[in-house]
């Protein structure tokens, strides 16, 4: 199996510098030289950094659709694609690829590390060997393959992904979707029976500047948002509590986000809460929020709304179509 890895930075592949942790511009060869030297693995890679390496907190949806390509030009060429990426932003980077690459029909897995790989003690060979492990078993296998993201023994769906601690090895979870895969010694595997459509690549531009995020807390007001719902915004992903409910007695801050649904910004209502889904409309205070335009995002985590926005916006789709997607 010919396997494209590439590496876009993240602390996987970070060194000491006076600054601190800084991406190593000779990751690549270090990690090429691991591979080699495992006598287990049968496969050919090709390991590639980029010219520009991230530290993930400075990502933007350009970086996706730079990896997006990447992986597009070496469609045809590799078997299976590996993405090592910082962790900070790496559910957002997933869940866009999953968009991007829609019904992938060869593996692609983002992974990277809690701890870099110069360290004695790193997760770092841990999951790109579980991320070759799995693209080994995906590889071929009838309606399995697609988008995920890898780490300490968990294969997410790509869209399903959440960054839920900073400092476990699980670093991430699966909130509100059983995992694809688990890897202990063997592989235990969730059962996909479902026909998936036929695949699609589509990587449109994204701005920037396209869309926002919308927090709710006690005290909320329509100041605090009204900078963010500006007229380079598109769309927003509201962070409500509970099961999708936000303030409904300040009738200032209802007219801001009704203003910004007539004009055309789509506004998903997702919950801040780590699992569950949103019930639009179950309280009064959710119900306000349905009275301004606002959608519900289900059970989608904040990541994946964001970047299904930025996709769907880019993509030049209408207000209905995007409504109706979500």
């Amino acid at each position: 199996m010919r396997i494209y890895i590439a590496y876009t930075g993240g602390t996987i592949g970070m060194v000491p510098s006076d600054q601190g942790l800084i991406p190593d511009a000779a990751f690549a060869d270090h990690l090429a030289q691991h591979l080699n030297e495992a006598d287990e693995l049968n496969h050919e890679f090709v390991i590639e950094g980029y010219p520009s390496l991230i530290d993930s907190s400075n990502a933007t949806p350009a970086d996706w659709q730079t990896i997006a390509r990447d992986i597009e030009s070496k469609w045809h060429d590799f078997d299976a694609f590996i993405v090592l990426h910082g962790t900070d932003t790496m559910a957002y980077t997933s869940a866009a690829l999953s968009f991007m690459f829609a019904n992938s029909d060869k593996p692609i897995i983002v992974t990277g590390s809690q701890v870099p790989m110069y360290k004695v003690r790193t997760d770092a060979m841990i999951n790109v060997m579980g991320a070759i492990s799995a693209c080994e078993e995906l590889n071929g296998e009838k309606n399995s393959n697609g988008v995920f993201l890898f780490f300490a023994g968990r294969l997410i769906e790509g869209d399903r992904a959440h960054k839920a601690h900073t400092s476990d090895w699980q670093a991430f979870s699966s909130p509100n979707c059983p995992e694809r895969g688990v890897l202990g010694i063997d592989w235990r595997w969730r059962l996909t029976e479902a026909v998936k459509p036929p695949m699609v690549i589509h990587i449109p531009d994204m701005a920037d500047s396209a869309v926002t995020i919308l927090p709710v807390f006690p005290g909320v007001q329509a100041a605090h948002w009204q900078g963010l719902l500006n007229d380079s915004v598109k769309g927003a992903v509201l962070l409500s509590y509970g099961a999708g409910n936000a303030p409904d007695k300040d009738p200032t801050l209802l007219a801001l986000l009704k203003t910004a649904t007539d004009r055309g910004v789509v506004i998903v209502n997702v919950s801040q809460c780590g699992a569950g889904s949103v019930a639009a409309g179950a309280y009064a205070a959710g119900s306000a929020l349905v009275k301004a335009g606002v959608i519900s995002g289900k059970a989608m985590t904040y990541e994946a709304a964001f970047a299904k926005l930025h996709f769907l916006i880019g993509s030049g789709m209408s207000v209905e179509d995007i409504k109706k997607l979500f």
